[in-house]
């Protein structure tokens, strides 16, 4: 999928007020962003594409392997290699 923002993939966004769509028009204006806002008085504004392109998700990183002559992370205290790493065998 296209980053969010571009031409591919716009920036949808519903509002309720023009002074809104001003001030998120600036936004967009300011980092760039391809957008479509949406004037809908009678609806919730929905402003959910923005605060995601302002602040991408983190990539989720694993967790490091422990040492296997280091202590087991279970905590009981033992060598890694001796207590939780012969139970995943």
């Amino acid at each position: 999928m296209a980053k969010l923002g571009t031409k591919k993939n716009p920036l949808v966004l519903k509002v309720q007020t023009d002074e809104r769509i001003q001030e998120l028009a600036g936004i967009c204006h300011q980092h760039g962003f391809i957008y479509i806002i949406g004037f809908e008085p009678d609806e919730p504004e929905d402003i959910s594409d923005l605060e995601r392109a302002l602040n991408p998700p983190k990539p989720l990183r694993s967790a490091v392997a422990p040492n296997r002559n280091g202590p087991c992370p279970c905590g009981s205290g033992k060598k890694y290699k001796l207590c939780c790493k012969r139970k995943k065998k």
